[in-house]
């Protein structure tokens, strides 16, 4: 059964104050236990503190049935770190993701105790299904147009679930972890009958699927994230964020043959990865070669949401989960500018008449998707050195905790507030920029920003200065007009900035009050 807390008591209207909140998840996994505090601004959130600790508590699952003793102690000691971290920080809740290792193991129970008597902590594991769909919650939630097969890789299980237009279609839970299909030893996987492996993981996913093929496949998991990793720096790929990162199947099969073939000793010795991670690196190199084959996507996209998030997004209230992620996040970047944020909306509306010889990069709709969220972004220089504000701005966008961006709209949007701060059409990341932009994409970004930057230029960011001015477009002439009273406010340097526009989009310009 869902259970909906009250923990965000915020206005649910989009002209109403949100409120931030501070929710703590806890998840115990079958090969790590993190923690993770998040900071909550309407249906956005973003990590403020995060730390795992990696027990193996399933580790000894399949030779014993019990969980590892090692990994008990090694647990429990860092869940009473993580409820005095919790406490100090005074969170609104904490919530609690216990899964395959906890719901499988015959002392899990006794576990349990133990953690309820150092703790105070109430723990209940999840079921199968239900870890599934927590899971796919947390990818909607860091994508609302995910649309595919969810696969989420722990020690013990693995989750599939079929999302489509926000909703859970359908989903389960395998035991074909590595530790279920290898046992404490993952480096047995070099010496164990690889084909052997594939047909014990194909049974398993024969059993009970009936999941669609031809569909995007969404990776979950931290041994998965650490492999996008390795992937990033063995081809050189210059935007080092996970989320979203996406390969053609042919490239995710060569991985996955580097994995568990060629590549099995420079994974386990990588550096940066632990040991303990590391070991599960090869095994789901393995295990993604058998997904391509049954499921043959079209893309595979590396999701660094799961189920932490998906608890947090399940016990939001409905009003929030409609809310756009992408706006709000938007809107917690800049927050602390009031100026920027009241002029997002009327900047927005100001742009929408000249919107037709303005170029796209994506489709109508995507772009104004794209058009409105940086404009909710245009006060985030507040309070930087005019001579690094561009750069700054730039490089916080492309790297900032948003929902929803794909790498390329990401680079696009920096590439606008960039823009709308400089001329410059040097960024300080060139190689993320040229990679996933092409030069229409970034002639487009250019414009658009220098769009902000006049409206800017013209009315110091004034909503209410704003209203006076108008943008339009007639007789293949850009005009820009202002309320006569206002008439001083059209300055040389608001001639020059409606000039440059006009330059870039090849058009006449006029400037005058009325």
């Amino acid at each position: 059964m869902r259970h909906k807390s009250s923990m965000l008591n915020t206005d649910p209207e989009n002209n109403l104050p949100l409120k931030y909140k501070k929710v703590g998840v806890l998840d115990i996994g079958s090969n790590s236990v993190r923690f993770v505090i998040y900071e909550l601004f309407g249906s956005a959130f973003s990590p403020i503190y995060n730390e795992k600790v990696l027990a193996g508590l399933g580790r000894e699952l399949r030779s014993t049935g019990n969980l590892s003793p090692v990994g008990r102690k090694l647990a429990l000691d860092a869940i009473a770190r993580f409820k005095i971290i919790a406490d100090a920080h005074k969170l609104d809740q904490i919530l609690i993701g216990a899964t395959a290792a906890l719901r499988e193991a015959d002392d899990a129970q006794d576990f349990i105790k133990d953690v309820k008597d150092a703790t105070g902590l109430d723990v209940t594991a999840v079921s199968g299904r239900e870890e599934a769909r927590l899971t796919a919650q947390g990818v909607i939630a860091a994508e609302p147009r995910a649309k595919g097969i969810v696969a989420d890789l722990g020690g013990a299980s693995l989750e599939l679930i079929h999302i489509q237009h926000r909703k859970i279609q359908k989903g389960n839970s395998y035991p074909i972890g590595p530790f279920q299909m290898l046992g404490a030893d993952l480096s047995a996987l070099q010496k164990t009958d690889i084909d052997k492996i594939k047909s014990r993981i194909r049974a398993a996913l024969n059993q009970q699927s009936s999941l669609p093929e031809g569909q995007n496949l969404y990776l979950v998991g931290g041994a998965w994230r650490n492999l996008a990793s390795v992937h990033q720096a063995r081809h050189l790929y210059p935007l080092k964020t996970i989320q979203s990162y996406t390969l053609k199947p042919g490239a995710a099969q060569d991985l996955a043959h580097w994995a568990y073939g060629s590549g099995f000793q420079d994974l386990i010795n990588w550096p940066n990865i632990g040991k303990r991670r590391a070991e599960t690196l090869p095994y789901s190199g393995l295990l993604l070669d058998v997904l391509l084959e049954t499921f043959a996507p079209p893309n595979i996209i590396f999701s660094s949401c799961g189920l932490r998030e998906g608890l947090i997004f399940d016990n939001m209230p409905e009003t929030l989960q409609r809310r756009d992620a992408l706006l709000d996040g938007c809107r917690d970047l800049a927050h602390g500018n009031l100026q920027g944020e009241h002029f997002a909306e009327p900047l927005f509306e100001f742009l929408k008449p000249v919107g037709e010889v303005l170029p796209l990069a994506f489709s109508p709709d995507n772009e104004l998707r794209l058009r409105r969220a940086a404009c909710h972004l245009v006060g985030i220089g507040k309070g930087l050195h005019v001579d690094y504000r561009a750069r700054l701005v730039f490089a916080d966008i492309l790297y900032a905790p948003l929902a929803g961006l794909t790498h390329k709209e990401r680079a696009y949007l920096a590439l606008i507030l960039f823009h709308s701060y400089t001329h410059s059409l040097a960024t300080p990341h060139d190689a993320a920029i040229n990679l996933l932009l092409s030069r229409a994409e970034r002639d487009a970004a250019r414009i658009y920003g220098a769009a902000m930057r006049l409206a800017v230029v013209a009315t110091g960011r004034s909503p209410d200065l704003l209203k006076e001015f108008s943008l339009t477009l007639s007789d293949k002439v850009l005009h820009l007009q202002v309320a006569p009273s206002y008439e001083s406010l059209l300055t040389e340097r608001v001639k020059y900035r409606l000039s440059k526009l006009g330059q870039l989009i090849d058009i006449e310009t006029a400037i005058h009050s009325a």
